[in-house]
């Protein structure tokens, strides 16, 4: 492999990482304000809510969930057992 192909290559697969990024940062603004469980409300401006919610990211669906609903879950998925 030459040279041109390998900086060929290289350009290619920083395309991809930046076509890939873009994506995720346009989901952002899909984001729910609320508990796609529970529907309790979410503060996007509250750095503990940031750190504790979890998105969930499934063919374009954006779904948040509160620490409450992912515990719940948990429990549910580990007692079914």
């Amino acid at each position: 492999m030459n040279r041109k192909q390998r900086r060929s290559m290289k350009k290619l697969a920083n395309a991809d990482a930046t076509e890939k990024l873009s994506d995720k940062v346009a989901q952002f603004s899909k984001l729910p304000e609320q508990c796609s469980a529970c529907q309790k409300s979410f503060d996007k401006q509250d750095g503990e809510m940031i750190k504790s919610w979890s998105v969930v990211v499934k063919q374009d669906v954006v779904r948040l969930f509160c620490p409450e609903c992912i515990k719940a879950t948990q429990e549910a998925l580990n007692g079914s057992y």
